[in-house]
């Protein structure tokens, strides 16, 4: 090794020492090579600012997307940044997915979001309800919206739910299900019309769990739920 070489590799161990903030103390003379080992400080680990960071409970994190739910008006009023928001709130419930069973599903749920274009503009009433009753024992699924001068679309169909499944080019990590429906009605009082049925698809419910549940579906759209009342 040259004396250049040699120059060089002592300031970059010289460099090293004083990145890694080494101390170097006296060694008494008979210290043996073992006790000289002992004595050396036990390195600690020093906490990364980003610990210091509280990540939020799942508790919280619902309050705050149904908060913005709400404030969006159920999806009708939701700016980008809403949206964006509402859609990163839905993956951080997904991360921290409880186990699902599939009878879960089974109930009549309330719509507090959706981004899906054609229910938004049926929806813009605050006092229009839009609900799903599942059951998924019986395989039947069933959208109704229920406007305030006594109008009311229905639509009727079969379901057939999967055990929760991961992840795939076509749908996200959770519990799938895939849906045709066979009917449909619009009510008008005093009449109610009979529609040809339309449309199939799936949706991923991919957080469910007493009183909630995150829809993501075939056509790219997020659907937040709550539970109706027994």
């Amino acid at each position: 090794m040259t004396r250049r070489s040699l120059r060089g590799c002592l300031m970059v161990f010289v460099g090293l020492c004083a990145s890694m903030r080494w101390t170097f103390l006296p060694v008494p003379s008979g210290t043996s090579r073992r006790d000289l080992l002992l004595r050396l400080p036990v390195a600690t680990s020093v906490a990364s600012p980003l610990a210091a960071i509280a990540v939020p409970s799942v508790q919280e994190v619902k309050q705050e997307l149904l908060s913005l739910a709400d404030e969006t008006k159920r999806g009708t009023t939701a700016s980008s940044d809403q949206k964006r928001r509402m859609s990163q709130l839905a993956d951080e419930l997904t991360s921290a997915a409880p186990v699902s069973t599939k009878s879960m599903l089974t109930g009549t749920w309330n719509l507090a979001y959706t981004t899906e274009k054609e229910v938004l503009s049926l929806i813009g009433d605050p006092g229009v309800d839009v609900y799903q009753k599942v059951d998924v024992e019986q395989g039947t699924l069933g959208n109704s919206i229920a406007f305030t001068d006594g109008k009311r679309f229905d639509v009727a169909g079969k379901i057939d739910t999967k055990a929760r499944s991961g992840a795939n080019d076509e749908a996200p990590y959770g519990l799938r299900s895939d849906f045709a429906f066979t009917g449909a009605s619009l009510k008008v009082p005093p009449l109610q019309l009979p529609l040809p049925p339309f449309g199939a698809g799936w949706f991923v419910s991919t957080y469910l769990d007493e009183n909630l549940r995150v829809n993501r579906d075939s056509r790219g759209d997020l659907a937040i739920y709550v539970r109706a009342p027994a």
